[in-house]
């Protein structure tokens, strides 16, 4: 081998190296870290819109129930759950994807009713406030130091939202009453929810959906909150 041949080599050698620590450095830069992001919209309805850090209520509650059956499928490895993919044609998806989507339309309905209701003049009553503050101080002290750091959640960010969703449900309860369900098959409750079908026909369309895809796409699900390794 020529001294040349070995000098080509060498560089060739040394201009791979740089490229791939070049590529490494690059990824690094492009990665997502959830923890700056907190303070960005997610979600927009109307008017209204939700950061991150208070879209991490819909998270935790969404992980929670969906890690429930997580548990009872396969107690050892909860991730398999989350990773099993539903086939329904256009429908078919990832639980870890259904999770997300239940969360942001859980939020989108809640806010849509929450609007309606402070529209139409409807406040809570005392015992009514002290029941989202109860459920509020419950929820704040049953999520660990990682649920916290993770979604940057606080008792009064968490009290805010159960308010929210009390008025909204009230707002609901009253719509129910005044209002007609004929032709649908479904109870009243259940076609106001955001998979119902008076919902989706009736109100939704009434308003203005927006959604930060740079930020809900670089979200998993089943690992905010839940299944993850303390360091």
């Amino acid at each position: 081998m020529t001294k040349m041949h070995k000098k080509t080599i060498i560089i060739t050698a040394v201009i791979c190296i740089v490229g791939i620590v070049a590529c490494i450095l690059i990824a690094r830069l492009r990665a997502f870290h959830y923890e700056d992001h907190l303070d960005e919209p997610v979600v927009t309805v109307d008017d209204s819109s939700i950061t991150l850090r208070e879209f991490g209520y819909y998270i935790y509650d969404t992980e929670s129930m969906v890690q429930q059956q997580a548990l009872i499928y396969d107690p050892d490895n909860p991730n398999l759950w989350w990773n099993t993919h539903f086939s329904a044609g256009a429908d078919s998806a990832f639980v870890c994807d259904m999770a997300k989507k239940s969360a942001i339309n859980t939020y989108v309905c809640m806010e849509i009713f929450y609007n309606e209701a402070v529209a139409s003049g409807m406040s809570l009553t005392d015992a009514e406030e002290n029941t989202a503050a109860n459920e509020a101080r419950q929820m704040y002290e049953s999520m660990d130091e990682h649920q916290l750091d993770a979604t940057g959640l606080t008792e009064d960010i968490i009290l805010e939202i159960k308010r929210k969703q009390a008025l909204a449900t009230k707002y609901v309860m009253n719509y129910i009453k005044t209002n007609d369900f004929r032709g649908y098959n479904e109870d009243p409750l259940t076609l106001m929810s955001w998979d119902g079908d008076y919902y989706k026909a009736k109100i939704l369309p009434e308003h203005a959906v927006g959604q930060n895809d740079k930020i809900l796409d670089n979200i998993t699900f089943g690992k905010i909150t839940v299944n993850y390794t303390d360091p």
